[in-house]
């Protein structure tokens, strides 16, 4: 006889343990640590169990990466919400998103470009359902940008406001919102091959430079 389908609850609970199994390997022993098999045996599940949750590690590891994002969200919310200035805003925005992404490269890269890049929105919404603690207290922009996988998109709501008054045209518009996510891309492929032979806070100053000359500013 099959075994009963777990109530939601449940569900989220075993979740848990293999997501915060998975995100305290990565945290003390990198991603390259990182394998199914040890994140089950942490978890205290075996090997079969996750396979009933998460397609393969790179699966798993996504939603581990969305630790990272706890910081980054409180951090760019305490900010905004005493910041009226768009243009102001864009930069606190960037600013606090570099300084994460530097900080775990590897896991923004996963996030963002990885093999599951394109099925972010729908890991967002049920990571948070699994840990809705992590995005109590957020609302605004904030909490629109954290519901959207799309870098694309989340730059596209900070960067229009800045742009509402401007000559620009809505073709360049949507130039300049390519641009700056080119430009991040390539800062973030800089830090992946030099680590720690780079400064990170060079190169969030760096992204900060392009986006103030894109927006002539």
């Amino acid at each position: 006889m099959a075994r009963p389908p777990y109530r939601p609850d449940q569900r989220n609970q075993i979740l848990a343990c293999f997501i915060n199994a998975a995100s305290e390997i990565m945290e003390s022993e990198g991603m390259d640590a990182l394998t199914l098999r040890r994140v089950a045996q942490k978890a205290g599940y075996n090997s079969a169990t996750l396979y009933n949750y998460f397609k393969d590690l790179d699966h798993l590891t996504v939603y581990a990466s969305m630790k990272y994002f706890e910081d980054y969200n409180r951090n760019l919310a305490r900010y905004l919400a005493d910041e009226k200035d768009d243009f102001q805003r864009l930069l606190f925005m960037w600013r606090f998103f570099c300084a994460s992404a530097f900080r775990h490269p590897h896991a923004y890269y996963n996030l963002f470009y990885g093999k599951y890049s394109g099925e972010l929105t729908e890991i967002i919404a049920d990571y948070y359902k699994v840990f809705p603690d992590e995005r109590s207290g957020l609302e605004g922009k904030v909490l629109e940008m954290l519901q959207s996988g799309s870098l694309a998109e989340r730059n596209r709501m900070m960067l229009l406001p800045v742009l509402t008054e401007s000559s620009f045209t809505p073709e360049e518009k949507e130039l300049i919102n390519e641009i700056i996510l080119y430009c991040f891309k390539e800062l973030l492929n800089q830090k992946l091959a030099l680590g720690a032979e780079v400064d990170s806070q060079v190169l969030i100053e760096r992204q900060l430079s392009y986006i103030h000359v894109v927006l002539r500013r």
